[in-house]
Formats: C-alpha cells, sequence, structure tokens
C-alpha cells in the first residue's frame, strides 16, 4: 500500500473516530423548454457522531476502557487536533445529544 494511500485511510479512521459534520447535496432537474434544468436543490448537514469502534482500533485495543464522558471527550479532542496536524483542517466540533442516550 502507497504511503500516500496510507495516510488518507489514517485521516479517515481519525475523522471517524472523533465525529465530523456531513454534508449532502439533493439536485432535483425537470424538463424546461425542452431541456433538463435544475429545478430544486437541497443541501443537507448531519452531525455524525465520535464511533468507538473507530477509536478502538486506533487505540489497538479490543475492549475500550471503562472511561467517563469528560474523558471520552478530551479524548476526542486530543484525535481531532491530531487530525489537525496531520490534514490542516478542523474538525466541526461535536454536540452532545442530550437525553437521546448519544455520547
Amino acid at each position: 500500500m502507497e504511503e500516500n494511500e496510507k495516510r488518507r485511510l489514517i485521516n479517515s479512521m481519525f475523522k471517524k473516530a472523533a465525529g465530523y459534520e456531513a454534508v449532502e447535496t439533493q439536485e432535483e432537474y425537470s424538463l424546461v423548454d425542452g431541456e433538463l434544468a435544475l429545478t430544486k436543490r437541497k443541501i443537507i448537514r448531519k452531525d455524525v457522531p465520535p464511533d468507538l469502534s473507530a477509536l478502538k482500533l486506533l487505540l489497538g485495543e479490543e475492549k475500550p476502557p471503562a472511561v467517563s464522558r469528560e474523558e471520552l471527550e478530551r479524548e476526542r479532542k486530543e484525535l481531532a487536533e491530531e487530525y489537525f496536524k496531520i490534514t490542516g483542517k478542523r474538525l466541526k466540533s461535536h454536540k452532545k445529544n442530550k437525553g437521546k442516550g448519544g455520547i
């Protein structure tokens, strides 16, 4: 595997472990005067929460350790900073899912 591919995969794993915001664009086309024309564009932003499986893989542990929310948040911030050092891109801060059973 090339170094470039390895770096891309590691960057993806950091992003997944830390959580991120995904942007999806939906476009709708219709016939207008006999030609296809864009009639509707919808941009959807979704918060993707941190993935403990990705974190576990990055840390090389089979079972995630029993940790508090504060420790998880501190680890998420450290991973986000490491991601920034590698890519130069900042991850969006993750919003807490209060009352929804999320991390």
